[in-house]
C-alpha cells in the first residue's frame, strides 16, 4: 500500500472531526455518508469537492420519529436504514428524511436484536430480496463472564429477518469451537462480504473463516499478523478496572473488517501491544487506538502483506473503502496538521 494524497470534508460547528460512522457510496458522484449523534441527524458530502450535499435531521418520536440515531446503512439513495441505540425496530428512509417504514420484530431466541455499528467490529446488513441478514450476539447469560465455550460455540453470528412476516431465522454460522477454551476472552466479531464469501474476523483469533453462502458451513484459514503476539492474550478474571482496559484497548487484537470491491481484497484491522501504565493513557485509546496494522488479504484470503502505522497520526475507526483506494482518517489530536473544520484522510492504494 502506498499513499495516493489527502481529501477532506468540509464540516460545521455541530460535526465533530471523528465520525461515529461513515459510509461510502459510489452513485453520480463518490458520496460520503456520516452519522451526527448531536444533531439526530446523516450529512451526506460529495467526496471529490468535499463539501456538504445534505443534511438530514430526523425526529426522535412521533410518526416521523426514529429514536435516538446509533447506526445507520445506505442500500441505496432510496433505502437507507436507521438504527436507534435501543429496542429490535429500524426504519426505512431516504434523501428526503422522510420515514417510508417502520420495522418492529422480536429479537431470536437466546440472541440480541441486530447489532448494526459503524465504526468498530463493522458487519453491515445485507439486503437481499425480502430479506435482511443482521448481525446478533449471544444473549444467554446475565454476565458477559459467565459465557463457556459450548455455550458460544451454539450461538449464531446472525440471523434473517423476512421484512414482509417479520419473522427471524438463526443462521447456521457459529462462533468457532474452542475459542474460549484456554481462558476468557471478548468475542467481537467482523464480516465482510465478496461476490464469492462471507468471512469473519474475531477479536481474539489469529484466524479467518469463511464461507460460500450464509447456508454453507464456515472454513478456516490462517490469518496471523506478523506484528501481534503469537499467543493472543486472555482477560483476567481477577482483575482491576485497568487491567480490563489494557485487555480490551493496550492488548494484541483484531477489529474491523473490510472488503474493496474495486481492488478485490479484504482489509483486516489490527493491535499490536502497547506500553501503557496510567489510567489516562488507557483511557485515550478508547476512540484514539494509538499504532495499528492494515493487512491486505486478496480474493482467495492470501495474505498480500501488511501495513504497520503510527497512531499519532491516524484514527483507523474512521476508515472506508472508495472506488480510488482505502482512506483513513488523519484526524487524530496528536496529528499537528490535524485541522479541526474538516474531516481528512489519506488514501491508500497499491
Amino acid at each position: 500500500m502506498i499513499s495516493k494524497g489527502k481529501v477532506s470534508l468540509l464540516i460545521d460547528e455541530t460535526t465533530p472531526d471523528f465520525s461515529m460512522g461513515l459510509q461510502y457510496l459510489e452513485a453520480e458522484k463518490e458520496l460520503v455518508f456520516n452519522i451526527n449523534w448531536a444533531t439526530n441527524s446523516l450529512q451526506m458530502y460529495d467526496l471529490e469537492d468535499g463539501k456538504l450535499i445534505k443534511s438530514i435531521p430526523f425526529e426522535k418520536e412521533g410518526d416521523q420519529g426514529v429514536g435516538e440515531l446509533m447506526a445507520f446503512h445506505v442500500h441505496t439513495l432510496d433505502s437507507i436504514f436507521l438504527f436507534p441505540f435501543r429496542g429490535s425496530y429500524f426504519s426505512l428512509t431516504d434523501t428526503s428524511g422522510n420515514v417510508k417504514h417502520k420495522f418492529r420484530y422480536d429479537a431470536p431466541e437466546n440472541h440480541t436484536a441486530a447489532f448494526v455499528h459503524n465504526i468498530s467490529f463493522i458487519t453491515p446488513p445485507i439486503i437481499s430480496g425480502n430479506e435482511i441478514i443482521f448481525k446478533t450476539r449471544p444473549n444467554v447469560v446475565s454476565n458477559y463472564l459467565e459465557m463457556t465455550d459450548d455455550i458460544l460455540a451454539g450461538s449464531s453470528l446472525g440471523f434473517r429477518l423476512n421484512l414482509e412476516t417479520m419473522q427471524t431465522e438463526l443462521l447456521p454460522h457459529y462462533y468457532p469451537k474452542g475459542y474460549l477454551e484456554a481462558g476468557f476472552k471478548r468475542f467481537e466479531s467482523s464480516r465482510a462480504q465478496s461476490e464469492d464469501k462471507l468471512v469473519y474476523s474475531f477479536f481474539g483469533d489469529h484466524h479467518l473463516y469463511w464461507s460460500e453462502s450464509f447456508d454453507a458451513p464456515l472454513q478456516v484459514v490462517e490469518g496471523k499478523s506478523k506484528y501481534l503476539s503469537e499467543k493472543l492474550p486472555l482477560l483476567p478474571i481477577d482483575r482491576t478496572p485497568i487491567q480490563s482496559q489494557k485487555y480490551s484497548f493496550a492488548s494484541s487484537r483484531y477489529d474491523n473488517l473490510l472488503y474493496d470491491p474495486y481492488r478485490e481484497v479484504f482489509y483486516r484491522f489490527a493491535y499490536p501491544d502497547l506500553d501503557v501504565e496510567t489510567e489516562d493513557e488507557v483511557r485515550a485509546l478508547r476512540n484514539n487506538p494509538g499504532k495499528f496494522v492494515v493487512m491486505v488479504f486478496d480474493k482467495n484470503l492470501e495474505l498480500l502483506g501488511e501495513n504497520i502505522f503510527e497512531g499519532s497520526k491516524y484514527l483507523p475507526l474512521n476508515s472506508f473503502v472508495g472506488k480510488t483506494g482505502l482512506y483513513i482518517s488523519l484526524n487524530n489530536p496528536d496529528n499537528p496538521d490535524n485541522e479541526e473544520d474538516r474531516m481528512a484522510f489519506e488514501l491508500f492504494s497499491f
